[in-house]
Formats: structure tokens, C-alpha cells, sequence
């Protein structure tokens, strides 16, 4: 009985969702199923493959899904049309049950586009907008140097040290503390993180789709996203709140580190203190606290390790890295911040490890929140709509040879950033309204590990305990956040300077291991 009875509530939620058709055509796309339309055509695996598939004939697709029609977006043309030139409609954000049942619906990303999602993204832009993360610098640049001893020691665990790496500058300029991985915020953090990165997949929750079934018992077939929930929510909750709770006592006792949740705790006393706005900016701050550990982690953790195979296969571009690195920071000291302007090669490398391999393939959904006409075809209001960056960053019009790791594509004949070469960061971090705030400090996080990292080191590819190379897999693992599957490399020292200056960042440690 329980099943016949959701059976019907469904269909009755299937009529509902039917859009009001017009004159229009809709885009073309794969024939809908009866009643189902397109759900069990819904890649479930590298999902950016099958979108592009769809998209070779056509650059905009259309998906039949009921309560939720979608759009895929399969080239950056149409992707700027809709979403950048048409960003005041293509600005809100499709509903998310299961985003909703892990209470991950505080981070602006999954905010519709409310007056609350703008005074979230006023007060995150003022603290990383491009010139104020500058501020980060010294923390970006000296956990970067410890980043390298801890490669010389352990280079078997690369993935590890290199999520240490970014947990420590996050943490530690998020809530003014360095801590150990194994930490209960980090371990919190991860958790949480995990959940969102395996929940924000098109396709892969009915309950997305029949809302209702989030109030079926567990053991109903197709209502997994219930025990999902209930393993991953208590951890988003407590990652934001724990930290964040912490910073403000020791903000009332006088004893805070300087940080982001204390600059934003103290601005919200100073300005709203006794008054009815003061919870109303709390929430927003504790929010906001808590957004950029999530933003941050493991997309940049991605991109790093991206990097680190890439020079493993392809060592021709660290050495010609390597050649620039010597020429401009010289053998004694690591590169500094203010080095990067004159390493156009270096910034390259940062441009193609956005390329090459995405860390967010298929981009973060938008809704249009008007019925819009694109080259003759209807697009629905509240249509949700998914740009297949992976697609867009292998097209081979803009970037030649797409599967090679290629940064001399971004320079001109002189040697400089050849600004008509498309930036793969004008696609990685999103469009119109809705791209990403942290692209600045990533970038700066992003940029110094290359430089210091290829500074210091060659990197190969592994041995095993025999000696023999590892055989690298360049093939990614992961949900909406892609890492390597495989970073078998190796860190040698290119020199005994090299040596040297690496262990003198020993000396300057203050993450707990």
C-alpha cells in the first residue's frame, strides 16, 4: 500500500511539473521515457562525457526531468549568452531537496537568488575581492614552503601533504588557527564536504526530482537520499557552528587570534551590537565562516594535485618552468609573490592546471527565473541550467591538442600572456553573478605551491618497492569536486641549495602534525 500510494503521488507530481508549453520548440535532446521523461538517461558516471556527447550537434540541449527541466549548456558561447550577457535571469539557483536535507543550504552557491544570497556575497566579496587577499600572502606563502619539506620527507602520501597544505591556510585565516588533520573541525569539515560533493551530482537523487520521498521510510526502494542525509548532516552542522562558536567566546574574553570570523564577529558588535540586526549579521558571518573553508578545500586541493601529475607526465613543462624559476628567483632564496608578475610561464602553468583537468567538470547549476527564447528555442522558466565545462575547456577551437598539458598556448611570440587566448578561469570559476568570489585567493594559493614546488624539486613519476616507474592514471575520481585517481610522483631535490632551503622552512613550522 505504501508503495502504490507514493506511486500515485508521484504521478501527480509529474502532471504538476509540465511546464506550460509554447509556440517555440524546446532544445533538442535525447527522447524522453513515459511519465519518467529523461531520468534513466542520467549519466551517473563522468557525467561531463555524456553532456558533451549530447552537445556535439548541438550547443544547447534539453533534458525532460520532471519537476526540474534542464538545459545543458555545451559551448562557452552559449554559456557567456545565457549566463554572463543574460545574468539578470539566469542568476537563481534550481531547488535542492537533498542540498536542503544536509543542510548544506547555507553556502551562497546553493542560496536562490534572494535578497539573503546578496548580503551573504557583499559580505564574502569584501574580505577576498582581489584586492584585499593580498593579506593572505604571508600565510599562502609560508605554508607553501612547509609544504615542501613534508613532500621531501613523505613523498608516498602527496595527496595528503598537499590537503594539509590548503586545511592549514584556511583554517588558520578562517578561524586564526593551525591544526592537525586530525583535528575534530578538519575531520568535521571533510565529512561535510564530502557529503555535498557526492549530493550536488545532476541525476543521481530521486528525491530531487519527487520532493515527497524525502518523508518515505528509508527501506523504500529509491529513497536512499533519507540515510544519506542523516549520515551527513550532523557534520555540516557542526562545521559551521563548532568553529565559528569558539572564535566568538574568545572574541568576548579579549583572547581571539586575528582571523576572519574574529574581524567579522568584532564589525558586526561595532555596527549592529544591541540591536535587532545583530543576530541577523551573525547568522550571515557564521555563514560566511563557515563558506570559506567549503569553497576553498578541496577545489584547490584538486587543482594542486592536478598540477603535481602533470609535471610527472609531462617533464618538459617543469623544466622549461624550472629554467624561468632560475632566471628570475635565482638559487638561494624560494619565489615570493611579488616574483610571479615576471614569470609569465609560471602563470601559464596555473592557467593549464585549470584545463586540463576541471575541477568541477560540469560547472554549478543556474535557473532562469523567465521563460527565454536562445536561437529559436523555448527554454522554460525555471529550467535548470548546467554548463559543461569540461566540454568547454577541451574544445579544441580554443585550446589545440586539448589532452596535452600545454601552457605555451597562453603566450604570445614574445613570451607574454597572449590576452586572446581564452582564460580557462573565465569558465573553471563560473559565470555571470554566480561566479566564484574565492577565484583570487585560490589563484594566489594555487600559484606560489607551483612556483615553490618546482623551485625546489623534479618531479617523476613513482617506484615502486622494486624500483620500476608506477604506471600514472590521469583518469578522475570524485562527484560535482574531481581529484587524480592515481599521484604516484616523485619529489627529488634538484640541488643541495634546493636541499637547503627547503629544510630551513623546518625551522618556521607551526602546523601540528
Amino acid at each position: 500500500m505504501i508503495v502504490l500510494a507514493v506511486l500515485s503521488l508521484i504521478a501527480v507530481f509529474i502532471a504538476a511539473s509540465r511546464w506550460k508549453r509554447s509556440r517555440l520548440p524546446l532544445p533538442p535532446g535525447p527522447k524522453p521515457w513515459p511519465i519518467l521523461g529523461n531520468i534513466l538517461d542520467m549519466p551517473l558516471v563522468r557525467p561531463w562525457e555524456k553532456y558533451r556527447e549530447w552537445c556535439q550537434t548541438y550547443n544547447v540541449i534539453f533534458l525532460d526531468l520532471p519537476m526540474n527541466p534542464t538545459v545543458i549548456l555545451g559551448s562557452t558561447k552559449a554559456a557567456l549568452d545565457l549566463m554572463d550577457k543574460r545574468s539578470n535571469i539566469y542568476s537563481d539557483k534550481p531547488t535542492s531537496t537533498i542540498i536542503k536535507m544536509l543542510s548544506w543550504d547555507f553556502n551562497i552557491a546553493f542560496m536562490p537568488y534572494t535578497n539573503r544570497w546578496r548580503a551573504h556575497r557583499r559580505m564574502f566579496h569584501q574580505e577576498f575581492y582581489q584586492g584585499m587577499v593580498k593579506k593572505y600572502q604571508p600565510r599562502q606563502r609560508k605554508q607553501a614552503r612547509m609544504a615542501l619539506s613534508w613532500l621531501l620527507e613523505d613523498p608516498v602520501n602527496a595527496r595528503k601533504h598537499v590537503r594539509q597544505f590548503i586545511t592549514s591556510i584556511i583554517f588558520s585565516i578562517t578561524y586564526g588557527k593551525v591544526t592537525s588533520m586530525e583535528h575534530e573541525y578538519v575531520t568535521l569539515s571533510q565529512t561535510a564536504v564530502e557529503g555535498v560533493n557526492l549530493a550536488a551530482i545532476p541525476g543521481v537523487w530521486w528525491v530531487e526530482y519527487f520532493p515527497i520521498l524525502k518523508h518515505v521510510p528509508s527501506w523504500v526502494p529509491g529513497t536512499a537520499s533519507k540515510k544519506f542525509a542523516e549520515k551527513y548532516q550532523p557534520s555540516v552542522t557542526s562545521m559551521v557552528n563548532k568553529p565559528y562558536a569558539e572564535v566568538k567566546a574568545a572574541v568576548s574574553e579579549g583572547i581571539a587570534p586575528p582571523s576572519l570570523a574574529a574581524s567579522l564577529i568584532e564589525r558586526n558588535l561595532r555596527e549592529h551590537g544591541g540591536t535587532d540586526q545583530e543576530a541577523v549579521y551573525n547568522e550571515i558571518a557564521k555563514n560566511v565562516a563557515g563558506i570559506a573553508y567549503a569553497a576553498g578545500a578541496d577545489t584547490t586541493t584538486s587543482a594542486a594535485s592536478s598540477f603535481l601529475l602533470a609535471m610527472a607526465i609531462f617533464p618538459q613543462v617543469q623544466k622549461r618552468a624550472q629554467a624561468e624559476l632560475d632566471r628570475v628567483v635565482g638559487p638561494s632564496r624560494l619565489p615570493e609573490f611579488e616574483d610571479l608578475a615576471r614569470m609569465p610561464y609560471i602563470q601559464a602553468v596555473a592557467m593549464e592546471t585549470m584545463r586540463w583537468m576541471p575541477v568541477i567538470p560540469f560547472g554549478v547549476p543556474h535557473a532562469v527565473t523567465v521563460d527565454d527564447v536562445y536561437n529559436g528555442y523555448h527554454i522554460p522558466k525555471g529550467s535548470t541550467i548546467i554548463p559543461n565545462a569540461w566540454a568547454m575547456l577541451q574544445n579544441e577551437d580554443d585550446y589545440p591538442k586539448p589532452d596535452l598539458f600545454r601552457p605555451e598556448r597562453y603566450l604570445d611570440k614574445n613570451g607574454n600572456i597572449d590576452p586572446t587566448v581564452r582564460d580557462p578561469g573565465t569558465i573553471a570559476f563560473g559565470f555571470g553573478r554566480r561566479i566564484c568570489l574565492g577565484r583570487w585567493f585560490s589563484n594566489n594559493t594555487l600559484s606560489i605551491f607551483i612556483a615553490s614546488v618546482l623551485h625546489v624539486f623534479d618531479i617523476t613519476p613513482g617506484v615502486d618497492s622494486s624500483g620500476k616507474p608506477v604506471d600514472i592514471d590521469a583518469e578522475m575520481e570524485g562527484g560535482l569536486i574531481v581529484n587524480p585517481k592515481h599521484m604516484p610522483c616523485g619529489f627529488e631535490p634538484r640541488s643541495d641549495s634546493a636541499r637547503r632551503l627547503i629544510k630551513e622552512t623546518e625551522l618556521d613550522s607551526d602546523f601540528d602534525e
